[in-house]
């Protein structure tokens, strides 16, 4: 016999012993939900105007979800005057709940770093809207992200389509950008 049985209760033990550290230690650390590009065949966004988040705290009911919606800077054509955000009724009837006071912009990408300040957040429950207004222009070839805080998640797992439209300097009337996939719910 090659291991003798205190060789191998030990080589047992020790295997047990690291695989419930590995276990209670994924547990314990926050992952970070990002967007499935996935495989469609029929329907779905177009990859041109798919645009790109972050989630964290992404269980059903959470009530500290915080959305990192991305927008790269090749959707910042000119410089912007004016974001809005239109998202599904399905997202209110299932329990879902915005706060617009934690609502910001912020430059760069993944997190974003500085805040960009905002002249107004207007928050539409009844229609699924927010409107958000920088203080001053947003310029052309920025990265940005629009962080939303202390979301509460819907009751139930599920796909919630977040459109941006944006306004550019000089339009009178804005534009669609792209949309969010927010895949909501999938659980830490």
């Amino acid at each position: 016999m090659i291991f003798s049985a205190r060789g191998l209760k030990f080589m047992l033990v020790a295997l047990a012993t690291t695989t419930l550290a590995t276990g209670v230690g994924t547990a314990l650390v926050p992952q970070v939900s990002q967007a499935q590009t996935g495989f469609t065949i029929f329907g779905g966004i177009d990859p041109a105007y798919r645009l790109s988040y972050f989630i964290d705290a992404n269980r059903p009911r959470s009530a500290d979800a915080r959305y990192y919606l991305q927008v790269g800077r090749n959707k910042v054509s000119r410089d912007v005057i004016a974001l809005q955000i239109e998202y599904p009724k399905s997202f209110t009837d299932t329990d879902g709940e915005i706060n617009p006071d934690t609502i910001e912009i912020r430059q760069g990408d993944w997190r974003g770093g500085q805040v960009i300040p905002v002249k107004s957040i207007s928050l539409g429950q009844a229609d699924g809207r927010i409107d958000i207004i920088p203080d001053k222009p947003i310029p052309k070839g920025t990265n940005f992200v629009v962080v939303l805080s202390k979301v509460r998640n819907p009751s139930m797992y599920g796909y919630h389509y977040f459109n941006l439209r944006m306004t550019y300097q000089g339009d009178v009337v804005d534009r669609y950008v792209g949309t969010w996939p927010l895949e909501l719910g999938a659980g830490d």
